[in-house]
């Protein structure tokens, strides 16, 4: 699992915009609308998979534990989290 664009992130008051740059920036006709937390799984995930091709359970596991450490929450609620984004980002059509 993996980002299919690369973004570009700018915090409008709570809420972060993401834009599709580069390449195949053209393909995607909208913009991410995320919270902080939304925007820190979507930072996470695009570091994790720029390093090197990751299976998408460990993707996620790893994830919620970046989640657990930043902001101090339980593991219920850091995958409930993460899923929610993930099934937001398949629902845009942006991951791979």
């Amino acid at each position: 699992m993996q980002l299919r664009y690369t973004f570009r992130f700018q915090q409008i008051g709570e809420t972060w915009l993401g834009a599709a740059v580069g390449q195949n920036a053209h393909l995607f006709n909208g913009v991410l609308q995320l919270n902080e937390v939304g925007h820190f799984i979507v930072s996470r995930l695009a570091e994790l998979t720029a390093r090197e091709e990751i299976p998408a359970q460990a993707v996620i596991d790893r994830l919620i534990d970046a989640l657990i450490h930043e902001y101090e929450v339980d593991p219920p609620t850091a995958q409930q989290a993460v899923t929610q984004v993930i099934h937001y980002l398949q629902n845009e059509g942006v991951l791979i």
